[in-house]
């Protein structure tokens, strides 16, 4: 055989060998009701679920990237009706919307990627109109898909095996990840979830780095919601009293029901409190109320949704049920974990990194 004959050959097999299609990656789905309503997993509401592909929600872990013609595909179980009333818009993220693994995070939609409905597999679509990257303004990739918009209704309670699939342009696949939906009978007579609302749009209050003794540049935010999904207005946070709530080591949760202006858990109402956790050894953290202008702390549905979001979306005006919360790092670099909590109801942890002076 000639020496030209064995590099054709060798060309010849590498080119086989890129053909091969790639042997599809499989994964656990994760998923949870929406941030941003009480009721996306209850029996009859509107659907309102995130769907997690990578769990790591830390925006130093890399999410996953999208090729110009890849799509994704979100099977849920034909028993998730769709609502004939809201139609499918390829062009806006009103039904579904890529994010980066934090509250308001979004992947932007507009040029990057197309919205779609397949009836026959009662599947959600997106489809990438070019490629979508892990840098710049997309960093640090795809996490998260957030199906929304009232575009299906919740069945019956139960568990729901539902599928999501990363598909190359050709149609194989890259990878498919398989998990459940839980659907509740009722809404949890309490539940909080983390926010970022009162940041301009994209900010991450969560995975913040502070330097030691200083006070976090971002409030780290939590929406509350009581029962029939009200909004829990007039929250706090009080000192702890370990004598009462052990638990809560980070502080307390008060609701000012006297409207005096004052936190008293021993008057007011006690609505959670805030696990802490931090490197051993450090003193001096704490996660307080914001002060206003007047003196006063700063309570829950006082703070504006920022600005920059669209008037009609609420940009501007009172955020009904978040509560800010200022967060001061300890005297030990390192991470900080404090866990949000209501009685009755969920948790929230938070992570802020503290650096060395």
């Amino acid at each position: 055989m000639s020496k030209k004959t064995v590099v054709l050959a060798i060309v010849a097999a590498a080119i086989s060998a890129c053909a091969t299609p790639p042997v599809p990656t499989t994964g656990t789905l994760m998923t949870a009701p929406a941030p941003v309503t009480f009721d996306g997993n209850v029996a009859g509401q509107a659907t309102d679920y995130v769907f997690t592909l990578v769990p790591d929600s830390n925006p130093a872990t890399p999410g996953f990237a999208m090729r110009a013609g890849d799509s994704l595909r979100v099977e849920l179980p034909p028993t998730f009706k769709r609502n004939p009333l809201v139609a499918v818009n390829a062009e806006t993220d009103l039904n579904l919307v890529l994010t980066k693994g934090w509250a308001q995070g979004a992947v932007r939609l507009a040029g990057q990627y197309r919205v779609g409905y397949n009836e026959a597999s009662n599947a959600m679509t997106v489809r990438a109109v070019q490629d979508i990257g892990l840098d710049g303004a997309n960093s640090p990739g795809i996490k998260v898909i957030h199906v929304r918009g009232r575009t299906f209704v919740n069945p019956m309670p139960g568990d729901y095996p539902v599928a999501v699939s990363h598909m190359l342009g050709n149609g194989g696949a890259i990878a498919t990840w398989t998990g459940q939906l839980k659907v509740l009978a009722e809404a949890p007579a309490a539940r909080l979830t983390p926010t970022n609302f009162h940041l301009p749009p994209g900010t991450n209050a969560d995975y913040q780095k502070v330097k030691v003794g200083q006070v976090a540049p971002y409030p780290l935010a939590v929406l509350l919601w009581g029962a029939q999904g009200e909004a829990l207005n007039d929250v706090g946070i009080a000192p702890r009293d370990l004598s009462r709530f052990p638990k809560y080591t980070g502080g307390l949760l008060v609701q000012d029901t006297n409207h005096d202006q004052r936190l008293d858990p021993s008057t007011d109402k006690v609505v959670g409190g805030i696990i802490g956790a931090a490197p051993q050894g450090a003193t001096g953290q704490a996660a307080t109320s914001p002060v206003g202008p007047d003196g006063k702390s700063v309570l829950s549905g006082e703070v504006l949704r920022n600005a920059a979001y669209p008037t009609a979306a609420g940009g501007g005006k009172p955020n009904l049920g978040l509560l800010p919360i200022q967060f001061k790092a300890g005297d030990k670099p390192g991470l900080y974990r404090p866990t949000v909590e209501l009685l009755g109801g969920n948790g929230v942890q938070f992570t802020v990194q503290v650096l060395p002076q």
